[in-house]
């Protein structure tokens, strides 16, 4: 597809943006090349130099860099949270969109919601902290389209040819008998994986081990509630992969069950 922008000015003429183009996802089960990319924390940072507000993540400028110079070969990206920080400050989004813009115009840029988006006290967040600054979600979850049913909720699935995504939302309750859990569950249990032979679960805050001294401090090696009901929808119905934010360091595990690693020699991935 190709399209551009334009805008209507007072005077009935109108400003046109550049051409950008962008391809359809493929269908489910389609046999494709189909290339990911998926991080979280990524922030934002002033190209010029200059120290904004918040601008504690020059890495961002790298991450952006390398991913629009890859872009001819990357075909969707999950940002799983903690977007940009901008903790109740608009001219932060601003800024992040246009850093993001190269990459947003060409190809799906999905978004999941972190700490950072949405806790606040007395928000209904389950956490109660003030990492968003008030926003309590409201930017992340109008700013960016997701195919929730309730983007106040902002957990979904897609389906991207031989994948089935199911993202969640840690800031809100996921552990049994809420509604969270069920859609979780359903988003599991519904795929075929006959077409979709990917079962990926994404989030935002650790449920696995972490290296992350403030875990290792508290002895949890977790976030203090959802790992142990949500384990056994995984084993149940065979994820292959979970990928987190939250911590900015990187760690990789083995697949691990009920505390115990259920295999050391794992190649599926």
């Amino acid at each position: 597809y190709t399209y551009k922008l334009g805008h209507r000015l007072v005077n009935g003429t109108t400003v046109w943006s550049q051409e950008y183009q962008f391809k359809s996802s493929p269908y489910p089960g389609q046999n494709s090349v189909q290339r990911v990319v998926i991080f979280g924390d990524m922030g934002k940072a002033e190209a010029d130099g200059s120290n904004e507000y918040n601008n504690f993540q020059p890495g961002s400028l790298n991450t952006t860099n390398q991913i629009i110079q890859d872009l001819n070969d990357i075909d969707v990206v999950f940002h799983i949270g903690d977007l940009c920080y901008a903790n109740g400050y608009l001219s932060q989004w601003d800024q992040f969109t246009a850093q993001i813009e190269p990459i947003a115009s060409r190809v799906p840029y999905m978004t999941a919601s972190g700490n950072h988006e949405r806790d606040w006290p007395g928000s209904g967040s389950f956490y109660g902290a003030l990492d968003s600054g008030g926003e309590c979600g409201v930017l992340a979850q109008t700013m960016f389209y997701v195919p929730a049913e309730n983007r106040e909720k902002f957990w979904y699935s897609v389906d991207y040819g031989m994948f089935r995504f199911c993202i969640a939302h840690t800031e809100l309750d996921w552990r049994k008998g809420t509604e969270q859990y069920e859609f979780i569950e359903k988003c599991l249990a519904s795929v075929d994986r006959q077409k979709q032979p990917w079962l990926i679960f994404l989030a935002h805050r650790v449920l696995g081990y972490s290296s992350a001294d403030f875990y290792v401090a508290e002895g949890s090696f977790e976030e203090p509630m959802g790992r142990e009901d949500l384990q056994s929808l995984w084993q149940k119905y065979k994820v292959d992969i979970a990928m987190y934010g939250h911590v900015h360091n990187y760690e990789r595990t083995c697949p691990i069950y009920q505390l115990t690693c259920t295999s050391k020699t794992y190649s599926g991935f």
